[in-house]
């Protein structure tokens, strides 16, 4: 457990805002007086140090029956809340919404309370600009939630097809019957073991596990009248936590059916470097690096076992000293010659001792007083002195930290899989590149190692096909001097400029030495521009269109005048 590997007192020391030592409380046999300063210390942990309760190195909540969501017990997340807030009843559904869409499926209702906050600070920073603020949750939201959703949950369409027969070829038809003709014989017949078996089998009762008739429970739980579907469902489950049962006349019981306990706090997660002191806060950067090893910490790797064989070689020569013997030089191999693989454990516990032995080289002798027995069986006493480390304790905490940041790294998906020298060569190309092709190419050889070759796995796969999106959106934001004067100029174009341009961007030297991503969006904007004209031009046509047809029914205000012509006789 965490708390039996760190030192309270050095916690103080190094580590004062913890969270370990808010749940902590120093006890000096007042226990109100100690529980008063205790919350004045620590204001922020108050509603946890109420509500929660510490079970070895994790933090519990008591929940009784069955909860709400923790959506659904965020008081500021409620839709009377929100409408209240916002005083738009449209706008209060879609804050509610976003911020679903924004958290993790499996947030808790303090991280729910703190988004909540957040945005609602934010609405009334600017002024109660909801619209805008809305508008961004609402990109947040898809992006997280592509991020979080399920293959189930992007599944449109879902296609079922029955495998074929597998038929055997030839040889393998062959074969099979060789091996039917070549079978080995049943093994020889034990009647005196099966005899004994029989007999054991039958002294022993049954061990099928049968209710008690009489159920005392079953006519309260099991009615259904005057019962809403969650007081029924809250019933049931109920009635299954206390069923009772004959188990060869031992009847057992399982009481805890109102009552369990939820994990809110684990405090080896809480530990990370800053609990380290000050001048050896490198030891972490170091132990991740000797951690991925290969071309990420791949030299580390190999400084740090060239260190680890200095240290053994110079406390073999020590003993030798010592002992009388003359001390024989060794020759150490240069740092290239060392393996650049990810250190094991047995390597990070001999590194650790090595490195903390240089880190803390005080030594100090010590007085001591001893008793000892003599050889007629009198009790003497006498004096010695002892090496000591005066710092030891020190150390020890630094050990247990250092321990605790490794095994946070072994359960780390990521580092873990970047000791795969496939995946981290992978990852790094997706990270160091700078154009969407080469993301693209990067994602097939991806698939290729990870369908053809088997040198990835299917999450490992999926983690750097993520990385892979997240690289995309990244390198989308960013654009050159040319590709934004040419956007200034396309935003701005007329029809027969657009033309132009066009013929530009397919030709120009300048704009073939773009990347993909910078292509892809002067494309974009060409057609947007061009979609913008078009409605223009018929914008325009219809309204010349009204105009001529009203002018067709115009009738002048003057009397028409009306030539009559009368043929003369002759």
């Amino acid at each position: 457990m965490t708390d039996q590997y760190l030192n309270t007192n050095q916690l103080k020391t190094f580590a004062p805002n913890s969270s370990i030592l808010a749940f902590r409380p120093h006890d000096t046999g007042s226990p109100q007086e100690d529980w008063c300063k205790h919350l004045q210390k620590n204001p922020r942990y108050r509603r946890e140090l109420e509500e929660f309760s510490i079970l070895g190195d994790v933090v519990v909540r008591i929940a009784d029956g069955i909860e709400p969501k923790p959506f659904e017990r965020v008081k500021i997340l409620s839709l009377e809340y929100a409408v209240k807030t916002l005083k738009d009843e449209t706008d209060a559904k879609e804050f509610v919404r976003c911020v679903k869409a924004i958290a993790s499926p499996d947030a808790d209702q303090w991280e729910l309370e703190q988004i909540a906050a957040f945005y609602y600070k934010e609405i009334r920073r600017r002024d109660g600009n909801t619209s805008e603020v809305l508008k961004e949750m609402g990109l947040l939201g898809i992006k997280m939630e592509a991020v979080t959703s399920t293959i189930q949950e992007r599944e449109i369409e879902l296609f079922e097809t029955e495998a074929e027969e597998q038929k055997l070829t030839v040889a393998e038809q062959r074969k099979v019957r060789s091996i039917q003709k070549n079978q080995q014989p049943l093994p020889v017949s034990t009647p005196n073991f099966d005899d004994e078996l029989a007999a054991a089998r039958k002294r022993v009762k049954s061990k099928q596990t049968t209710r008690i008739r009489t159920d005392d429970f079953a006519e309260f739980y099991l009615a259904d009248e005057g019962k809403s579907l969650e007081q029924l469902d809250a019933d049931f489950m109920s009635f299954e936590k206390l069923q009772q049962y004959d188990e060869n006349g031992v009847v057992g019981f399982s009481m805890s059916g109102g009552q369990h306990a939820v994990v809110t706090y684990q405090f080896n997660l809480e530990v990370d470097a800053s609990y380290l002191p000050d001048e050896f806060r490198g030891l972490a950067n170091e132990m991740n690096l000797i951690f991925v090893g290969h071309k990420i910490g791949g030299l580390t790797a190999q400084k740090a076992r060239q260190f680890v064989l200095e240290q053994r070689i110079l406390r073999r020569e020590m003993q030798s000293i010592n002992k009388g013997f003359p001390c024989i030089p060794t020759s150490i191999p240069s740092v290239e010659k060392f393996s650049n693989l990810p250190f094991s454990e047995e390597d990070f516990s001999e590194w650790l001792a090595a490195k903390l032995g240089i880190l803390y080289p005080h030594r100090t002798f010590r007085s001591v007083r001893r008793l000892a027995t003599n050889k007629a069986g009198f009790v003497f006493e006498y004096s010695a002195k002892r090496e000591v480390n005066p710092d030891f304790a020190e150390m020890q905490y630094v050990a247990s930290v250092c321990k605790i940041l490794w095994n946070q790294m072994r359960a780390d998906f990521h580092l873990r899989s970047l000791r795969n020298p496939e995946y981290q060569t992978l990852h790094l190309a997706i990270r160091q590149t700078k154009d969407t092709a080469e993301v693209a190419r990067l994602k097939k050889e991806a698939y290729t190692k990870f369908k053809e070759h088997k040198k990835l796995s299917l999450k490992e796969f999926t983690a750097l096909n993520t990385a892979a999106k997240s690289q995309e959106a990244r390198l989308a934001k960013r654009i050159s001097a040319i590709t934004r004067k040419t956007l200034e100029d396309i935003s701005s174009a007329s029809e027969t400029r657009v033309r132009y341009l066009k013929y530009f961007l397919y030709n120009d030297a300048s704009i073939q030495s773009l990347t993909r991503q910078e292509k892809q969006r002067l494309w974009d904007a060409i057609r947007t521009r061009e979609s913008a004209l078009k409605t223009a031009v018929r914008k325009d046509a219809s309204v010349g269109k009204k105009e001529i047809q009203q002018s067709l029914f115009q009738t002048s205000a003057k009397a028409k005048q009306v030539v009559r012509v009368t043929p003369q006789s002759a």
